[in-house]
């Protein structure tokens, strides 16, 4: 099947640095159709507001840097340049450019995938009326994301045989293996560090119920706080017990390995 997600925004509790930041020089003339009003079809002027914590304008972080303000600005006081707090962003790793699109990804949940048009509002006369998110594709596409070809995420997890055995008749011999299919290739882990609440820990086996697939979870949470969601848990058992019974109900175990694991299991 081709899997979808429906995706929710979850606003950012800080506004995220903007690339860009807006400067106003002098030499306003009052116009009475002021582009702040009538050029940004994002409404950018009317939604921004003035982060005390930060000391920043909100603007810079919701502009889309389409420039329509600055160029219909009758006498050139709107302006963009490049704003130096993106610049001291990161490392020489995790680059500024890295971090944004991190950012943007985490706040509306959708990958930044250009070449796919361009889905925002359209402007009017005055200006181009036709704005490109490049670079179009002109081949057939293999974008499994927004494009028609059919690419599925789905895998088979478990072991397999490294050959299939028939006998005389054509009978299969091989016993075949159990799989699990998971319609998106990720499982959800234990965080390694930190400590989260009952709450936390019931969402992501809440989420992995809801996504198809599995979340990792102790042999006490599965015998305890996450019982209800067992149909989709990954019981990890402890290395100094192996007790397989601590993970009754769940289709999957996760095992240490030791010399006589594969004898444990069977």
């Amino acid at each position: 099947m081709k899997y979808h997600l429906d995706l929710q925004p979850a606003p950012p509790r800080f506004p995220p640095v903007a690339r860009l930041a807006s400067l106003e020089n002098e030499g306003c003339l009052g116009c009475l159709k002021c582009a702040k009003r009538t050029a940004c079809v994002y409404n950018v002027y009317g939604k921004r507001k003035f982060d005390p914590g930060r000391v920043t304008d909100t603007g810079d972080g919701l502009c889309v840097n389409c420039l329509r303000c600055v160029q219909e600005c009758k006498k050139n006081v709107l302006s963009r340049v490049r704003n130096p707090q993106f610049d001291r962003l990161g490392d020489d790793y995790w680059k500024p450019e890295i971090l944004a699109s991190i950012w943007k990804q985490a706040e509306t949940g959708k990958i930044p995938v250009s070449g796919a048009g361009y889905r925002g509002p359209f402007t009017g006369p005055g200006f181009d009326r036709i704005w490109t998110d490049m670079s179009e594709i002109v081949r057939p596409t293999r974008d499994g994301i927004h494009g028609r070809e059919y690419i599925s995420t789905l895998i088979e997890l478990g072991r397999r045989p490294a050959r299939l055995e028939f006998d005389s008749r054509g009978k299969l011999r091989t016993e075949p293996p159990r799989l699990r299919e998971l319609p998106i290739p990720l499982i959800l882990d234990l965080p390694t560090r930190g400590i989260l609440g009952k709450s936390a820990r019931a969402a992501m086996a809440l989420a992995a119920g809801r996504l198809g697939t599995y979340a990792l979870a102790t042999a006490a949470e599965v015998q305890n706080g996450l019982r209800e969601f067992r149909g989709h848990l990954v019981a990890r058992l402890d290395p100094d017990r192996l007790d397989l019974s601590a993970g009754e109900g769940v289709p999957i175990l996760e095992l240490p390995y030791v010399e006589n694991v594969i004898q444990i299991t069977q």
